[in-house]
């Protein structure tokens, strides 16, 4: 919104998340209903079935396989919460209701078709934007660079920030050339169907030891790490998704291996 209007026009609230108690409570159930499990399931991968959290060719297999799924998971959440009531100020309605209500008495919003910041560049807009009468300079469009429009952005909320961003791993693709991925997709869809589940990434029952394939997991919570929470992860929910996972392993293992070989 900052690149599309400019500095300076109240685009969002600066403040402490710990002074607001709505969005710390929204956290803890995002938590509690579907992120925790998947953090759990990811740990496990990691532990019992080969993934490398280091290696960006995993990381792009975990989104191929898995972000539709946790997206999914996201559209429920948030359908679900947008039907719970909101005590306080939402006088026990829900942000459905409150939407909907909204545009009863105020009517529906629509972005204007001639909306007149269209298309100018943000600098501009912080310029002009609210004058009246003739501006006596015009600044080059063309001058403006995004890079320095970002750098002035950084310097105007640098007191905001209070500590490093948090780096993002990357993840890669895999293949080289379109025939290596369609091999990859063609082989994964034969194994789906045959139901093969490959040795030696901790699918097997030979390779699980005497308790049996594990239906939980503990993540380690709180500021120093010291909280302990069991995330259970139901058997027939989790265990084909780790087969899902071993097989696509297995076959990205194989094709890669072989790429490097010839």
């Amino acid at each position: 919104m900052i690149l599309k209007r400019g500095l300076g026009r109240g685009s969002f609230i600066w403040g402490s998340s710990t002074t607001n108690t709505r969005i710390e409570r929204l956290w803890v159930e995002v938590g509690s209903q579907f992120a925790r499990r998947w953090r759990a399931f990811f740990y496990r991968l990691e532990a019992l079935h080969g993934l490398e959290r280091s290696n960006p060719h995993h990381l792009w297999l975990l989104h191929f396989l898995f972000l539709d799924a946790i997206n999914e998971d996201c559209d429920t959440f948030r359908a679900e919460w947008n039907c719970h009531p909101v005590s306080g100020e939402g006088h026990d309605r829900s942000p459905e209701e409150m939407c909907y209500m909204g545009m009863l008495e105020n009517g529906l919003y629509e972005e204007p078709a001639n909306d007149d910041c269209d298309g100018v560049h943000p600098s501009i807009i912080e310029r002009y934007y609210g004058t009246q009468g003739r501006e006596r300079q015009r600044a080059d469009v063309e001058s403006i660079s995004t890079t320095s429009l970002e750098g002035q952005i950084h310097d105007a909320h640098a007191s905001n920030f209070h500590h490093e961003a948090v780096g993002v791993p990357k993840h890669a693709n895999p293949f080289d050339d379109e025939k290596s991925m369609q091999l990859f997709y063609d082989t994964l869809e034969a194994a789906i169907q045959r139901k093969i589940v490959p040795h030696g990434y901790g699918l097997q029952p030979e390779e699980w030891g005497d308790d049996g394939y594990p239906s939980f997991e503990i993540l380690k919570s709180g500021r120093h790490g010291l909280k302990r929470l069991r995330i259970a992860l139901p058997d027939f929910i989790w265990r084909p998704r780790a087969e899902m996972w071993g097989r696509a392993l297995a076959i990205l293992d194989q094709i890669t291996y072989k790429n490097e070989v010839q």
